[in-house]
């Protein structure tokens, strides 16, 4: 009945207020149609994110993936963890210094009656809310307060690849337990959806390897190999999450090693298609997720004026259809891909709204992977759509171009 509601309202929109005679027939072909936001690296007002939710009801997305947690900062208000306040401005005389679009001083923090807000709203839309809490990498924050979450004899120089040093918490220390698994706990409580990101990507290459109390570890649990004791630790604070009645999720290098994350976990797939493919056929549930096509802070074109990072891919509007979730020879995959996802990263972004058009009109391209079945999209069609839906977007006050 929503569906049906959007459909209507959009074509009455683009009709002069009157509804084409017809029968319309059609169901999503994902369950999963969902769209990232990092709320890390840029603080988005609680306002601009019940917009981006009514932009995602308008295309008949149903799932908003809050990423709140990175390097910078922890952004959600915990009562279990107070000395998250610390991380949520940075900038001059701050915990984390003006990095990307930070400036001088700025930032936020979303409170229980916020997260209430976006978790009501979202309800209302049919779209369900999963955050994530970023474990045990993109954690500069919460290593800077949570100090005994790192082993101080641990000799190891490895840098993130945005350049951070001593940006992950040791899963060797007692430390590092206590705040996740409190973060943890009262995530799953705050979102009734069930299902936390639990993050998992980009772990320095040899980290833990020069920690003795790690190593430790790794000896006494049979580990080999850092991707082994980051799937032992993601699969510790899996299982706890069974506890709370919530599924696991996770970035896709939660499988690698030899001890992937299980618990019926989620995993999400960035870096490339075949890595989401090799996960499914793994037997992973999988979300696409894949950086050359649907992630939206890369710029538009190849010029030099245009907003936008290009570590990804330059993504033009038909890039976003220019692919397919499940190989033509593998249809068995079907039923283990769940769906696509979007993503937005806040690196680049200093106000709400320089993320409107990056996102939009490209959001439609991810509505049509998400609903229409396979083979039934094309470029021309997505041009003609994009056409089409920018008298809905403009009268949403959503800024398209």
């Amino acid at each position: 009945l929503l569906y049906a509601g959007i459909t209507l309202t959009s074509l009455r929109r683009n009709h002069d207020g009157k509804v084409p005679c017809g029968i319309i027939e059609d169901q999503p072909r994902f369950d999963w149609r969902g769209q990232h936001l990092d709320c890390a690296r840029h603080f988005y007002e609680v306002d601009f994110i019940l917009r981006l939710l009514d932009v995602m009801a308008m295309v008949k997305l149903n799932r908003f993936h809050w990423h709140f947690a990175d390097d910078e900062a922890f952004r959600l208000e915990l009562e279990r963890l107070p000395e998250l306040a610390r991380t949520h401005f940075r900038g001059e005389g701050e915990l984390i210094p003006g990095v990307f679009g930070g400036g001088a001083r700025s930032g936020g923090c979303y409170s229980k009656a916020d997260v209430r807000r976006v978790v009501e709203h979202g309800k209302a839309l049919g779209i369900e809310i999963m955050p994530e809490i970023e474990v045990p990498a993109h954690a500069l924050a919460l290593a800077e307060i949570f100090t005994a979450s790192r082993d101080s004899q641990d000799k190891g120089q490895e840098i993130s690849v945005q350049g951070y040093a001593k940006n992950v918490m040791n899963p060797a220390m007692p430390e590092s337990w206590r705040v996740w698994e409190a973060a943890t706990r009262e995530v799953a409580e705050a979102f009734p959806f069930g299902v936390v990101h639990l993050g998992g990507d980009e772990l320095p290459e040899e980290t833990w390897m020069h920690s003795p109390a790690a190593r430790t570890l790794m000896r006494d649990e049979g580990l080999a190999s850092t991707h082994d004791l980051l799937g032992w630790t993601l699969n510790r604070l899996a299982a706890k999450l069974s506890d709370y009645d919530a599924r696991p999720a996770a970035w896709e290098e939660a499988s690698f090693g030899s001890v992937g994350i299980q618990n019926d976990a989620i995993l999400f797939n960035w870096t490339s298609q075949g890595l989401g493919l090799e996960a499914a056929r793994a037997g992973y549930s999988v979300v696409m997720t894949p950086g050359q096509h649907a992630y939206f802070d890369m710029a538009h074109t190849s010029d030099t004026d245009d907003w936008g990072a290009n570590w990804a891919a330059i993504i033009a509007l038909g890039d976003t259809v220019n692919w397919e979730p499940v190989p033509d020879d593998e249809p068995e995959l079907e039923e283990r891909i769940l769906g696509v996802q979007g993503a937005f990263w806040g690196e680049f972004t200093t106000q709400d709204r320089e993320a409107e058009p990056m996102i939009a009109p490209r959001i439609l391209g991810l509505a049509m992977m998400g609903w229409q079945q396979r083979g039934s999209t094309n470029k021309d069609q997505l041009r003609s759509l994009a056409c089409y839906y920018r008298v809905v977007l403009d009268e949403a006050g959503w800024q398209s171009n």
